[in-house]
């Protein structure tokens, strides 16, 4: 078996979509030949997640720069012990890069998963990953800022149910949930301020928000402030999500930029339509009149205009939900990305002359 060992930042629930690629990675590798595990530099509830999956999880505590050098110590002789023949870091820097080569890695994947700072919203111009053999995009939008690399495309997959959910049955007020952390980029501002626009217009909707992160306190107050927290629910951080999608008409993503969201797959994989900004990787998960709407990025007079439009033809959120269903089924599942990433690993190490350990 060949050893690939995934370095991720955290085990805090913000590491949650990584960890979520990497458990689907993990179900399809064996037959493929590969052993993945994965080490954190954080510890958190996410490695005893892992654990229960079946997958070797580690945690040591470095800041990823060699300024803390203990931890950059810790790191190399761990990787060292461990002999891995592939390392796909989904974080970190130069040093991070350097002390796997330096960790004995036979190949070094770097796996860009955004092209913003999320915290701040900074978008990167230009994505460069020296020491890094290869590097896996998430979207062709986040490809297209990597100056250093040919990447290769990996779309993210999930588990999808042999038959859709469907959409029927709802009724009373527009059910539209959001499925984000609650940072600056995500937006969500716009769906508590489309809700007091449609309240106006006399359009019932109740909006469901499930994240937590720093924007939560005012995105609270924004709704006290405009008069909605009746209609605006803060659910915290929640691992249920197919539940929570099973009681939602709409996911709505209003972000200002995004790479490949989980959410929007999980969403359609549910039979549930997105309504999503015309930003980054969304318009290549989201068909605009098919599977959802795309609108324009910080457009909330076409934010309320879609969901009061689809407040009002409830047959056709059923019928975009079911398409949604269909898309997922033959682009994004796990076992499709497994695929994909198995052949991606298999060329490189073909290329180092790299065999089983």
């Amino acid at each position: 078996m060949f050893r690939s060992i995934h370095l991720v930042k955290t085990a805090r629930p913000e590491s949650t979509g990584i960890c979520r690629i990497i458990m689907s990675l993990a179900r399809f590798a064996k037959p493929h030949g590969y052993a993945v595990s994965v080490l954190f530099f954080e510890d958190g509830p996410l490695r005893a997640e892992m654990a229960e999956a079946g997958i070797s999880a580690h945690a040591i505590s470095w800041k990823g720069t060699f300024q803390d050098l203990p931890g950059a110590v810790r790191a190399c002789v761990w990787l060292r012990r461990n002999c891995p023949e592939i390392v796909h870091l989904h974080w970190g820097g130069r040093a991070v890069r350097a002390i796997s080569r330096l960790g004995g890695a036979g190949v070094v994947v770097k796996h860009v998963h955004a092209r913003i700072d999320e915290n701040t919203g900074e978008i990167l111009e230009e994505l460069a990953f020296p020491w890094a053999d290869a590097v896996v995009a998430c979207s062709v939008a986040v490809a297209t800022r990597v100056i250093s690399h040919r990447p290769q495309v990996i779309y993210a997959g999930i588990e999808v149910d042999p038959a859709p959910n469907p959409l029927t049955g709802h009724s009373g007020p527009l059910q539209v949930g959001v499925l984000s952390r609650l940072t600056p980029v995500k937006n969500v501002e716009a769906v508590i301020e489309a809700a007091a626009k449609l309240r106006d217009s006399g359009i019932a909707i109740e909006v469901n928000i499930a994240g937590s992160g720093p924007c939560e306190t005012a995105l609270r107050a924004l709704a006290g402030e405009l008069k909605v927290a009746d209609r605006v629910r803060f659910l915290g951080w929640r691992n249920d999500i197919r539940a929570l999608l099973s009681d939602w008409d709409l996911l709505v993503m209003p972000s200002l930029d995004e790479g490949f969201p989980l959410a929007a797959i999980e969403a359609m994989a549910a039979a549930r339509p997105v309504l999503a900004s015309r930003v980054g990787g969304l318009p290549e998960i989201v068909e605009d009149g098919t599977t959802g709407y795309l609108i324009p990025p910080n457009d909330i007079q076409a934010l309320v205009h879609c969901i009061a439009e689809v407040a009002h033809d409830r047959a056709r959120l059923a019928k975009m939900g079911a398409e949604g269903w269909k898309r997922v089924q033959q682009e994004f599942t796990e076992a499709a990305m497994a695929d994909r990433m198995a052949d991606f690993y298999a060329r490189l190490l073909k290329q180092k002359g790299l065999r089983p350990g």
